[in-house]
This record gives C-alpha cells, structure tokens and sequence, in this order.
C-alpha cells in the first residue's frame, strides 16, 4: 500500500482525520477493489497510533464500505457485475434528481468553477495522469450535488460514491481516447446554464451510462477469469 495515498493529520480528531482521508481515497478511486488496509500499515502512514485508525476502520466497516478481516486488516471490496449495475441504477435516480434541482439554484460562480474543473480534467486525461482525472471528476461532480442545496441528499450520494469509488480505477485508460464524458459535461453547462433542469438531469444519467459501461465490461472480462487453483 503506497503511502502517498494519505496525508498526515492535522491537529483536529484523528478519528475525523482518517475518515477524511480514507472516504477521499475511496470517492476519488485511489483504493482499487480488493485493497488492503493493515492497520498498523495506515497508522504509521499517518504518523498516528494504531486507536483512531482502527476506530475509523471499523467505522467504515459498519457501514459496509469496507470488509474486516483477521490481522487487524480491512479491504475494499471487489464487486459483482450485478452489484455495480444495482448501485448504478440507484445513482442515476440520486444524482439526477441533485442535477435536476441544481439547475435552478447553481450560482454562476459555481458554473464557472465547474468549467475551470473540466478543462482540468481533460487536461489530465490528455495526460494519462488517471488519479489526478478521478480527483478532478469528483470535485466537479460534487460542486453540482451541493449546488442542489439538499444536504441529505448530498449525504446519500457520498455513500454511493465510497461504494462505487473504487471501481472507477476500470474507467482507465479505457476513456483515456473516449469523448463521452466530454461530451455529457459540456451538455451539462449548457443546461445549467439555461436552467433547463431537465438536460441537465438526463446529461448526468447519461455520464452515469456510459461510465457503468465501461466499468461493468471490465468486471464481466474479470469475472470470466478462471479461478486459480489453490
């Protein structure tokens, strides 16, 4: 486990501090499927003792974000074609409904925002540069959710992205030449832009779409895979 995927802890709670930046790791999809987490391993990471990461890992266990396995270890799940398809299905109905009330409440500030984090993003992509491209996608993502000024819905959201975080690490380098994303954000602006809420729900529907895609053919050829012998 590289330990560039953490920053060491503020003087805030150290617990709050590992949630932050486990839940960070796992939205933006710096934690592949399958990654384990060895406590002692993130405590010394994070400059820490091993309490409050273990409390924090076992908050996310709980949650059922992360598994617990023996050793004082946790992992990121894999998952199944059919779980990601499930949890697909249920972001479109979340982050479109966040998208369609957006559209009337997103201040041109935040419009802005979101083009200068677009062109970021694809600047990254052109670069091959996968983790900072995830980075960038969620925080053009999540400044549209919180432009929908519904915290609760913003709160299920998150949980859905700690979920499905990991498996965005599929999306690459297969997207690397696909415009599809490109296309659908710009769709995005316009309609934020026109106020034209429902564009720019069926524009984030359609990113959703096109990212499962991706990432459902890559679990598929994965689960065609024989299973080694033991």
């Amino acid at each position: 486990m590289s330990t560039a995927l953490f920053n060491a802890a503020p003087r805030k709670s150290l617990v709050t501090h590992v949630e932050d930046e486990i839940r960070a790791a796992l939205i933006e999809g710096r934690l592949e499927p399958g990654t384990r987490l060895v406590t002692k391993e993130l405590a010394d990471s994070l400059g820490m003792s091993i309490t409050p990461v273990r409390e924090a890992l076992v908050r996310f266990a709980a949650s059922g974000v992360l598994t617990a396995e023996p050793a004082q270890s946790f992992r990121v799940p894999t998952m199944t074609v059919a779980q990601y398809s499930e949890i697909s299905e249920i972001r479109k109905s979340v982050e479109g409904l966040a998208a369609f009330n957006a559209a009337s409440q997103i201040t041109t500030e935040e419009i802005a925002s979101m083009k200068i984090l677009l062109k970021r993003y694809l600047a990254a992509k052109a670069d091959k540069d996968q983790h900072l491209a995830l980075t960038l996608n969620k925080e053009f993502r999540f400044v549209l959710y919180s432009a929908a000024r519904m915290p609760t819905l913003l709160g299920v959201i998150e949980l859905l992205w700690l979920k499905a975080g990991p498996g965005f690490n599929y999306l690459y380098p297969e997207t690397q030449s696909g415009n599809g994303d490109h296309h659908n954000y710009e769709d995005l602006l316009i309609a934020l832009h026109e106020r034209r809420a429902v564009a720019a729900r069926e524009a984030i529907e359609h990113a959703i779409e096109d990212g499962a895609r991706i990432v459902i053919e890559a679990l598929q050829r994965r689960e065609a895979q024989p299973v080694p012998v033991k």
